[in-house]
């Protein structure tokens, strides 16, 4: 009889907390423990919360074997596909970092086009693969909107599928699935997923089959919360910065543009770029709030920034991505 898990539960004492702790304890760890690497893929929408559940899971996972997130939270996020080569190399020969065995990576689709993205998540995951089959054996966590950002025969070697959604006011909901080959036809062998499930072993030496519809995974601390934001628009922001202006040069060569040119350039890009927008501001319903960080990231004077965000607030309400009136104020 398959079991994902089975697990002592006294609910007169066990938590929710405790009972999640024990699920991944079991699902997770284990596997690192039976010297198997398990590849993670968290799916979600903008906005519902892909990294901070990842960030809640590596927290989760690193106190169950008694580590603190806090010192290796930059080494074990990847947030371009620059840092890669050095942090993988760190991870799985630097003896700080020994006992850390998890890593994410993070979606890159906003600093390189999709089709690099998919060769870049290709060549990691099958990278990864090898070396922490001779070296560590890692869990390696996946972040994106879409499972098809991931190629095929990549897909196959996914142990778990995750989708993450986030009602207003409460925690993130994570739905685990295990992934599973059905090659029944070996002509054709097709990926399936299952939900997760297992047993729960009650005081009295009962057990009883658990298959849970999510898990509730909460916001990790704020100051961890903090520290990543910083670094993720830091590493991603320079990388965009860096793409408008090599588009803008290359346009001046083509014709003489002055400050307007440029600011028009920047908004036809965020404009066609959406998944960047979440790294300069916002959208409201009365339209687009920038971050205070947006003016220092692309030199932009004071007019310069007036003049980006009408003409942007106009594209997206064009899109109709936010309402046609009333502008918000920066």
């Amino acid at each position: 009889m398959r079991a994902d898990f089975v697990i002592p539960y006294d609910p007169d004492k066990d938590t929710q907390q405790v009972l999640t702790d024990r699920i991944l304890y079991n699902l997770f760890i284990k596997r690192i423990k039976g010297r198997k690497p398990t590849i993670t893929f968290l799916g979600a929408d903008s906005g519902e919360g892909k990294s901070y559940t990842y960030l809640k899971l590596a927290e989760i996972l690193l106190r169950l074997q008694g580590q603190d997130i806090r010192p290796v939270l930059h080494d074990i996020n990847i947030y371009t596909p620059l840092e890669y080569p050095q942090k993988l190399e760190r991870l799985l020969f630097d003896k700080e970092l020994k006992a850390i065995n998890v890593i994410g990576i993070h979606e890159a689709r906003d600093a390189i086009n999709a089709k690099d993205y998919q060769s870049f998540l290709a060549r990691s995951i099958a990278d990864i693969n090898a070396q922490s089959r001779t070296v560590k054996r890692l869990m390696i966590f996946v972040i994106s909107q879409f499972i098809r950002d991931i190629t095929t025969d990549v897909r196959y070697t996914i142990t778990y599928y995750c989708k993450i959604y986030r009602p207003l006011g409460k925690k993130a909901r994570l739905m685990i699935y295990k992934m599973w080959k059905d090659d029944r036809d070996l002509e054709k062998p097709r990926l399936k997923k299952y939900k997760i499930s297992g047993f729960l072993v009650y005081p009295n030496g009962r057990y009883r089959r658990f298959t849970p519809d999510y898990l509730e995974i909460q916001k990790p601390d704020k100051d961890i919360r903090d520290a990543f934001e910083q670094k993720d628009y830091e590493a991603k922001a320079t990388i965009i910065k860096r793409k408008i202006n090599k588009l803008i040069k290359d346009m001046e060569k083509k014709a003489n543009l002055d400050d307007s040119g440029k600011i028009s350039t920047m908004v036809e890009w965020y404009a066609s770029h959406q998944e960047s927008l979440s790294f300069i501001g916002r959208r409201g319903k009365k339209g687009f709030k920038l971050k205070p960080g947006f003016t220092k990231m692309h030199d932009l004077n004071q007019q310069e920034v007036k003049d980006f965000k009408v003409g942007l607030e106009k594209a997206l309400k064009d899109k109709g991505l936010i309402e046609s009136e009333n502008a918000a104020e920066e």
